[in-house]
């Protein structure tokens, strides 16, 4: 008798399924916006805390990082932490493509850093990224970092 007094709140599996993937995408898709605004800042603590624990890097050949601290020591001696580089990173974000399967994922974007001095591409490189959900929250499991071409 009490049900028929008031509406129905309830919303269906699928509706629920559906919030939930949107709310993923849009915190993987925070993952990439976060990561450039660290560099442009040169905040490394902004930078390490998307990676997990155990996260795994290469960032060009050759050089593996396995941990957050050999991630913050390969960043930290990256040219885009040097002193003289004023670089504000820019992600062009119909570049940007996430996949979703259950807590993991996939993360690829482009980097077009603009020399802030010269107001000129500096360089342009491209991330691929493995996530996963690990206690509520998106974070990088592994880095590939590689180059690209300027294309529209």
């Amino acid at each position: 008798a009490l049900s028929a007094c008031g509406g129905s709140n309830s919303t269906s599996a699928s509706e629920e399924a559906q919030q939930q993937r949107e709310s993923d995408l849009y915190q993987i898709d925070r993952i990439e916006r976060s990561f450039h605004e660290a560099i442009s800042k040169k905040d490394i603590d902004m930078l390490v805390g998307l990676f997990s624990e155990h996260a795994t890097g290469t960032f060009r050949p050759g050089q593996m990082a396995s941990g957050k601290e050999q991630i913050r020591n390969a960043w930290l001696h990256s040219t885009a932490w040097k002193p003289q580089t004023h670089w504000l990173s820019d992600h062009p974000a119909y570049k940007l493509r996430i996949t979703i399967a259950g807590n993991r994922g996939t993360l690829h974007f482009e980097c077009h850093f603009v020399d802030v001095d010269t107001r000129e591409v500096a360089a342009a490189t491209a991330g691929s990224a493995d996530v996963a959900k690990i206690n509520g929250t998106w974070l990088i499991t592994n880095f590939v970092g590689s180059t690209t071409e300027l294309k529209i």
